[in-house]
């Protein structure tokens, strides 16, 4: 089959269908009914309706996840995908769950991340069905809805279903991602003494996620009249904030860039920045210790500050995000961090680098989530099928590589990342204005096609 000139048909079957897919809100919310909230319930239901509709096998595993399934046989070729999102956060041009087309781009929360991706692989499957393909092995678009948050959909998922042969997720770059570096989430708190007197810092609050970078900070403080050292801090860094005096307190805000935690550089931390502009007020000593040590320490994204900046060939550079910082006086401080370590690296250097960092300011950490690193050889024979696929569509002559992210390829006993995004694709995840190439997922689709009949032959 010519799959470059049949994926443009189904063009306008693509927005079509996915369109009604980004309008759902799927943000984890707590839920008694539902296991990760009702509106990531009613994007698995979407999925699975349209599935139905078009004649493949579907299955719901308790609302944790489901899958869409044609062909027979007795193994499974798994394509992974998420349906939940994070959340939108400010800076958008448009709304973020009316999908918007401007160009050939189309702008929503989860246009890249996943659901676009998810859509094309989808479409790529009722292409090869449309054409009266019957795949010799069952072949399962696995739609998980925990990835952002806990990946408990897909665990639980796993304990129900058989496990893929081979597998691979849309939730990245092309070619081919043959590694993925470890992830750790971890959570120190610090013990926070009263301050009554001035140079107090009475609250501090930025962040949401671990994976993300956060693009807003909110302080409040009890000193001095501080307006025109924060403006001359906010002109000379060139960021933006605002300050209130609300009676003998002042409310600080300060707005940062968010970006996905695997790429921190990328993004403007809010948090370290407006941290470090409280280090400049010269708080009181017990605030102004551990203010000062969470600079020190995790100020480099590269990991310099906890003395664990590892690097391989492999997998390139550590890189380390502070995704959350809570304080208030009197209580606790938390700080969430998340670091992703190169696939050569023990992990245990990691965990002991952060126990020191806590363990300095008289603190506690916690491991939230750990998951290891993915690295599976260039030379195995089915990365080097979906290279050859990608290279051949792309008139590329790339090789494969590995990223900071943490996909769902870490999920399957064997698998990868492979696509949606090109290599000059905008990369936009977890970012406003998020967005993708329409003609990317074109092509995404012509190369899924391709590759799930080779797996599935």
């Amino acid at each position: 089959m010519e799959y470059s000139n049949l994926a443009p048909a189904y063009k306008e079957e693509y927005i079509e269908k996915l369109f009604p897919l980004l309008r759902i809100p799927s943000v984890f919310e707590a839920s008694d009914q539902f296991p990760y909230g009702k509106s990531i319930d009613e994007a698995l239901h979407y999925m699975l309706s349209l599935g139905k509709d078009d004649g493949f096998l579907c299955s719901n595993i308790e609302g944790h996840a489901g899958h869409i399934e044609f062909g027979a046989g007795e193994e499974v070729i798994g394509i992974l995908g998420h349906l939940d999102v994070v959340p939108p956060r400010d800076g958008w041009s448009t709304e973020p769950f009316q999908p918007v087309i401007e160009g050939d781009c189309l702008y929503a929360r989860g246009a890249q991340d996943d659901k676009g991706p998810v859509m094309a692989a989808y479409l790529a499957m009722k292409l090869l069905k449309d054409q009266g393909f019957v795949p010799k092995k069952r072949v399962r678009l696995i739609l998980g809805t925990d990835e952002e948050r806990d990946w408990k959909g897909i665990e639980h998922y796993f304990k129900k279903e058989e496990m893929p042969v081979f597998g691979f997720t849309p939730d990245a770059v092309f070619p081919v991602i043959h590694a993925e570096k470890g992830l750790i989430d971890s959570y120190i708190n610090f013990d926070v003494p009263d301050v009554t007197s001035s140079n107090a810092l009475l609250s501090f609050s930025s962040g949401e996620r671990l994976n993300m970078v956060p693009d807003a900070a909110e302080a409040r403080l009890k000193v001095n009249d501080i307006e025109e050292l924060f403006q001359a801090f906010l002109n000379l860094h060139q960021l933006k904030g605002n300050i209130q005096k609300q009676e003998n307190t002042f409310l600080l805000t300060l707005y940062g860039k968010t970006a996905h935690g695997s790429k921190p550089e990328k993004g403007v931390n809010a948090a370290l920045h407006l941290l470090k502009f409280l280090k400049e007020i010269q708080l009181h000593p017990d605030h102004a210790a551990i203010v000062n040590h969470i600079i020190e320490c995790l100020s480099d994204p590269a990991g310099s500050g906890l003395n664990c900046n590892f690097q391989d060939e492999v997998s390139g550079n550590l890189t380390c995000n502070m995704g959350i910082v809570d304080w208030k006086s009197g209580e606790k401080c938390r700080v969430g961090v998340n670091v992703r370590y190169p696939v050569t690296i023990d992990s245990e250097l990691i965990v002991q680098s952060l126990k020191r960092f806590s363990k300095k300011a008289h603190g506690t950490m916690e491991i939230y989530d750990h998951l290891k690193a993915l690295h599976i050889k260039k030379e195995h024979p089915h990365i080097q099928a979906l290279l050859e696929i990608y290279n051949r569509h792309a008139e590329d002559t790339a090789i494969p590589h590995s990223i900071g992210g943490a996909t769902y390829a870490r999920a399957l006993e064997t698998g990868v990342a492979y696509g949606a995004l090109f290599k000059d694709s905008p990369d936009t995840a977890h970012q406003a204005n998020e967005h993708i190439q329409l003609k990317d997922m074109i092509k995404a689709i012509a190369i899924y096609a391709e590759a799930i009949q080779h797996l599935s032959r």
